[in-house]
């Protein structure tokens, strides 16, 4: 069949490598005792029942193939003249993938049939990979916090749109009787962190004393924010913030559309920081800054890094399985 898409792979010896453990809390080393569960890119590597290598595809397209029994695609091997694909390789065991420190092994992803424009490609993920997640839906419940929890995408699409700029966003003080889910964090995009001392000087930043207060109008280029609010974002850092006051009026753009209102917001900073939080730069601590004048396009909502569904303790983990006709007989070691 025709080629969908390429999978280069890493290959892991000893699927082990995927396991986490418990950390001993009076040395934090980790306790290989105490399994707490797989890593989440073991979902997207190939396994075997009676090996313990996994073969793990690279690229992008291959993470979007979802499983199905009535799949339109297959894995196979790539050829000979494929790049960074030793055939011989085929026959050694898993003890001289071991020894390679280098990627050496390619997967193709190609069509049983004719694909129609726009139709989902599946493979099969095989029996035992189906096996197990039909045990997993059936033992499945949801976490004793599941009521305080609400993607990001509910306030903001991971594309910012212009409906997500009229969603008044709630102050520190509204959150008080109307908290937002525990899950979600605000970051403030902009240029204004402190006094900078030589801008060009490989692009590092001196902070200023202890409290600043700075209008973000003053240090960031409002056009750019009004019209391509998503590049904007890209280019300026973002911190972590908690609002504290917002515009009572919504504010227009040159052309007369609604950009929002407009926010004052403390950047958080660094013992307030979770761990967990994608700071870009962090405020030294017993500093404080605020920013005002912010536009609705300058902050953005995440979710709290590993709070989504598939960082969940508990989580479904599973390897798909390779066809047992590619799967060289060399690499059965179980």
């Amino acid at each position: 069949g025709g080629l969908v898409a390429p999978g280069p792979v890493l290959h892991i010896p000893n699927k082990a490598a995927m396991n986490m453990y418990e950390s001993d809390p009076l040395t934090g080393n980790r306790d290989t005792t105490k399994e707490s569960g797989k890593q989440l890119i073991l979902n997207y590597c190939f396994g075997h029942g009676k090996s313990t290598l996994l073969l793990c595809p690279y690229t992008s397209p291959s993470a979007y193939i979802n499983h199905s029994r009535k799949p339109n695609a297959r894995v196979v091997w790539a050829d000979d003249t494929t790049k960074n694909h030793n055939a011989d390789w085929l026959q050694e065991g898993v003890e001289f993938l071991k020894q390679q420190e280098a990627i050496g092994l390619s997967l193709n992803f190609v069509a049983t049939r004719d694909i129609r424009p726009g139709e989902e490609v599946f493979i099969d993920y095989g029996r035992e990979w189906e096996k197990a997640w039909k045990k997993y839906v059936k033992e499945w419940k949801p976490p004793v916090d599941s009521d305080d929890f609400a993607p990001a995408t509910t306030l903001q699409k991971s594309v910012l749109q212009q409906d997500d700029l009229l969603i008044p966003l709630r102050t520190i003080s509204e959150q008080e009787d109307e908290p937002y889910p525990q899950n979600l964090v605000f970051y403030c995009h902009t240029a204004t962190f402190g006094t900078a001392e030589d801008m060009a000087n490989e692009g590092l930043y001196l902070w200023g004393e202890d409290e600043w207060e700075y209008e973000w109008s003053e240090w960031n280029d409002w056009s750019g924010w009004e019209f391509d609010a998503n590049n904007s974002a890209r280019w300026t850092p973002k911190f972590p913030c908690k609002i504290i006051h917002r515009s009572e009026e919504a504010s227009f753009d040159d052309d007369g559309n609604n950009i929002g209102h407009r926010y004052s917001a403390i950047l958080l900073t660094e013992d307030e920081v979770e761990e967990n939080m994608w700071a870009e730069i962090i405020i030294p601590q017993n500093e404080q800054h605020v920013i005002h004048d912010i536009p609705r396009a300058a902050i953005t909502v995440r979710d709290k890094m590993y709070s989504k569904n598939e960082f969940l303790h508990g989580s479904f983990r599973h390897a798909m399985m390779i066809p047992d006709d590619i799967f060289p007989k060399a690499w059965i070691n179980l």
